[in-house]
């Protein structure tokens, strides 16, 4: 698929080998391309394929170009969900310049692996300083810069080390590095790669693999830094409402971690209250009523940011990031599929007023959430994952994820869970907003 601007190849494969899966997705990304070299390529794959294997696909195909990507809960392609599969996408366009590092071993120093993994990925882009000097000289040339000021010619994507047992991901932390580093209204995009998310439930061992161009790494950070010409979007929304009254979080430990009150009163009995059901039927089935009915708190700037499932841990309950005494919490309601699967038309909404009018996306990245997905119904996910299909040219590719990391547009990126959250690349130009 192409235009005069970009090019885009996306490949899948449910091939059962992994070395065939890998490189039967790849090369139809490749092929996508037309000839030319891809500019950057996003591997992801679920299900029991074997990472060494996949990788040396991956490395034959792209030949010395960079690929980014991991293991997930599961990979979407087109209106699909897929929980065993591998999807690749190469982009190409001369109007965007990538720079790619990484880091293993992250949970050493989150925050600083973070920060300066991000400074190796901006040092890394190479910039043409012939067209891309003329790109910057016609934004300021059209007297109006409140699109330059609005769109920035740079984003990032983030793809982290999701949540394993006893190992949390510190994605806010690697977020808050991140902005540290090259500024907090840079867009930020992305998720924390994972596995089969049952395992997690059932406390089944797992590991969460990370690939950047040959590496390998089981407690990654790969960050992709870029320069773009090309017009561009992303927003985030899960579509859930508060129910019950608004409560504050009186008691933490673990670093923030564990949950033990709210409203200075155990957590489970709070929960138990606010849902309007016994103690004990709550405690019989913690999992199921913390995932249709989380926690939510409010990031400042008038959305409400959600987080996954509590599990049990003694009398209280973990989550997988942390949080502060005395922030306001609501429980939300996610279970009635008529206010989640508004977060589409949410995003749309989003996206057109931030780009000044309608633009139909060349290339649309889709980040969901993989609790998402056991909330919903099939039938409501599909509808969902159908709709986005609508508002782009090109197939959906993304994946399932542990974590969200993205915004609405113009705000500060957060950790977010139970999101969709989409990233566009559009065939326009910059200069055309």
């Amino acid at each position: 698929m192409k235009d005069d601007t970009i090019q885009q190849g996306i490949g899948f494969s449910k091939v059962k080998d992994s070395y065939k899966a890998g490189k039967e997705a790849a090369t139809a990304a490749i092929k996508g391309l037309g000839g030319k070299k891809p500019t950057i390529s996003f591997v992801f794959y679920a299900g029991p394929y074997d990472p060494k294997e996949l990788n040396e696909a991956f490395i034959e195909v792209f030949n010395g170009t960079e690929f980014v990507g991991g293991s997930t809960d599961a990979v979407i392609y087109k209106t699909d969900i897929v929980p065993c599969g591998v999807v690749v996408c190469s982009l190409y366009s001369e109007y965007l310049h990538v720079g790619v590092a990484s880091a293993d071993n992250v949970r050493k120093d989150p925050y600083g692996i973070a920060k300066k993994t991000v400074i190796e990925a901006v040092r890394k882009i190479s910039v043409d300083k012939y067209l891309d000097s003329y790109m910057q000289f016609a934004r300021m040339k059209k007297g109006d810069l409140t699109s330059l000021t609005r769109i920035p010619s740079f984003f990032t994507f983030l793809f982290t080390r999701g949540y394993e047992q006893n190992n949390m991901g510190n994605e806010d932390i690697i977020i808050q590095g991140t902005a540290d580093a090259i500024g907090h209204y840079i867009p930020i995009f992305g998720g924390s790669l994972g596995n089969d998310m049952d395992k997690v439930f059932k406390q089944e061992p797992y590991e969460i693999y990370t690939f950047h161009s040959g590496k390998i790494f089981t407690d990654g950070l790969a960050v992709v830094f870029a320069y773009s010409g090309l017009a561009y979007s992303n927003s985030i929304s899960h579509g859930g409402e508060p129910m019950g009254k608004l409560g504050y979080i009186s008691k933490v430990t673990g670093g923030g971690f564990v949950v033990q009150g709210i409203c200075d009163k155990p957590i489970k009995s709070w929960y138990a209250e606010t849902l309007c059901i016994p103690l004990k039927k709550f405690e019989s089935n913690i999992l199921f009523y913390t995932q249709k009915y989380p926690l939510g708190f409010p990031d400042g700037y008038g959305n409400i940011v959600m987080r996954a499932g509590g599990v049990p841990f003694k009398d209280d309950l973990s989550y997988i990031a942390p949080f502060k005494e005395n922030t306001p919490v609501w429980v939300m309601n996610i279970e009635a599929d008529k206010l989640i699967v508004k977060a589409p038309q949410q995003i749309q909404q989003d996206i057109d007023e931030h780009l000044g009018r309608k633009i139909r996306p060349f290339s649309t990245f889709v980040v969901s959430c993989s609790s998402r997905r056991r909330v919903l119904d099939p039938k409501s996910s599909k509808r969902e994952l159908e709709t986005i299909a609508k508002m782009s040219k090109g197939p959906l590719w993304g994946f399932c994820s542990f974590g969200e990391i993205g915004a609405r547009p113009a705000e500060t990126c957060h950790y977010n869970h139970l999101c969709t959250n989409l990233f566009n690349f559009y065939s326009e130009l910059l200069t055309n907003l």
